[in-house]
This record gives structure tokens, C-alpha cells and sequence, in this order.
């Protein structure tokens, strides 16, 4: 056999190698389009590194499935991976971004924590107790005018209606208080909101006392998270209270900033 008969025969098995390592790469396996199911390429998700299949897995979740062009992509978190190896890039990408995003939310957290701990320390407030109530409930039926009876309200239960206690930590009485309850929710990026409180003297608290306000809009039927934050064992839901403002019986009004 000549000289370039064998260089001929080694470069065809050399790029036989080659191409058959290329099929077999689990990095070059297309992810299913439209779905968050990976059923159809376990095989080869189960070839990749523990690291790399967490991440390709993290990217579909993220993505739900939706493969993007380019020019038609959101540039903070362009959903354009067709393949595990895409996939892996950009989602160790976005690991580095959120990271820098978290640690920027925790610094302004933290601001304004100590812009609220001056007030925390005078007022606390928290649920007492969260339920779904009617409108005849809520609102005392009118007294009939000229002989015409108001429609009475519903008696079905679709409002959302959340009792607030509020508690005077210090030692001097309290007259008027103004801030928001809401809640963070583990499975959504936007807290829920509970109460805008805004409470004058009629509702004073006196040191060591508190008092009770309601909060509900009969305009607005109960959600699927307002349900949620009353039926779900503890742990998803996390209530945070953010006061704005209180004002004391001697005419000391202490604000955030916020």
C-alpha cells in the first residue's frame, strides 16, 4: 500500500472518530421546543456533568421552553439556546447577572431597614387574622330615605379582608401611624399586598396597647394568592411591615423617607 493510500486511509478514520464523537456529544443535544418536559433527551441529559445538567435544566425552567431569534430576544435574558451547550452558556450568564442583582437588592434592603427601624421599634403591626368575607358583612345596611330601602348587599364571600393589630412598643401614646403591610410570596417575584394603613387619633394606641383596623376592597373579588396566603401552611409567605410614618401624642412625628 503506497505512502498516500495510508494517509488517505488515517485522515477517513480520523474523521470518522471525530464525527461519531460529535454525534454522541450530549453538549450538542437539541432541547424540545415549546416545553419544559425533558423526557425525550433524558438519555443524553443524564450523560452531562451533575453541574451542566442542573444548569440546562434551571435554563428550560426559566425559559419555559420558548426558543427565541436573536433580534426578537429581551438582551437581560434572551431565551435563544437550541442546544445543552447554548443553554448551559447562558444560564451560568444569567447565574453571574442575578447574583449582582441580588447583592444590589440586598444593599437597598438593608437601607431601607435602618430607614424603617426607628418606627419599628414604636409600632408593630401584623395579621391577626385573614379571611374571605361577604359585602353584607362589611357594610351596615342603610336606613331606608323617603321610603326607598337600599339594595342590601351580597351575601356571597369573595371579599378578601385582612384584620391588622397594631401594637405600641413605646412609652409614650401614639396617634397616628401611616405604612403598608404586604407580604413576600417564595413563588412570585411582586409581594402581595395586605393593608395600606392610615390611622389618625380616632384609633390612638396607648403604650403597651394596641388597636384593630380592617383592610379590604369590596370592588375586588379574592385571588388565587390572597387564598393562597390564607390556606398555605407556613413558609411560603413571609409578612413584612413597612411604616411610613408615626406621629406621637406630644406632636413628635418620626418618618422614614421612603
Amino acid at each position: 500500500m503506497s505512502f498516500m493510500r495510508i494517509l488517505c486511509a488515517s485522515a477517513a478514520v480520523i474523521l470518522l472518530a471525530f464525527f461519531m464523537h460529535r454525534s454522541h456529544d450530549p453538549m450538542r443535544t437539541a432541547l424540545p421546543f415549546g416545553t419544559t418536559d425533558l423526557s425525550s433527551v433524558e438519555s443524553a441529559l443524564q450523560r452531562l456533568k451533575a453541574d451542566d445538567r442542573a444548569l440546562v435544566e434551571a435554563y428550560v425552567k426559566r425559559s419555559n421552553g420558548d426558543v427565541l431569534l436573536p433580534s426578537m430576544a429581551d438582551p437581560e435574558q434572551p431565551f435563544t439556546a437550541r442546544t445543552f451547550a447554548q443553554a448551559i452558556a447562558l444560564e451560568k450568564a444569567w447565574d453571574i447577572k442575578r447574583d449582582a442583582q441580588e447583592a444590589v437588592a440586598a444593599k437597598n434592603a438593608a437601607a431601607r431597614d435602618e430607614a424603617m427601624a426607628p418606627l419599628r421599634a414604636l409600632v408593630e403591626a401584623d395579621v391577626e387574622r385573614a379571611e374571605i368575607l361577604s359585602p353584607r358583612q362589611l357594610i351596615k345596611p342603610r336606613e331606608p330615605v323617603d321610603g326607598i330601602i337600599s339594595a342590601l348587599p351580597s351575601d356571597k364571600a369573595t371579599v378578601f379582608v385582612v384584620t391588622v393589630s397594631l401594637h405600641n412598643l413605646g412609652n409614650k401614646a401614639i396617634v397616628a401611624v401611616t405604612g403598608s403591610l404586604e407580604a413576600t410570596d417564595r413563588e412570585a417575584t411582586l409581594p402581595l399586598d395586605l393593608c395600606w394603613i392610615d390611622v389618625g387619633p380616632q384609633n390612638r394606641i396607648d403604650p403597651a396597647s394596641h388597636t384593630e383596623i380592617r383592610c379590604a376592597n369590596l370592588h375586588r373579588q379574592a385571588n388565587d394568592r390572597q387564598r393562597a396566603f390564607m390556606d398555605s401552611p407556613p413558609g411560603r409567605f413571609t409578612v413584612i411591615w413597612k411604616p411610613k410614618s408615626v406621629q406621637l401624642e406630644d406632636g413628635t412625628r418620626i418618618e422614614s423617607g421612603l
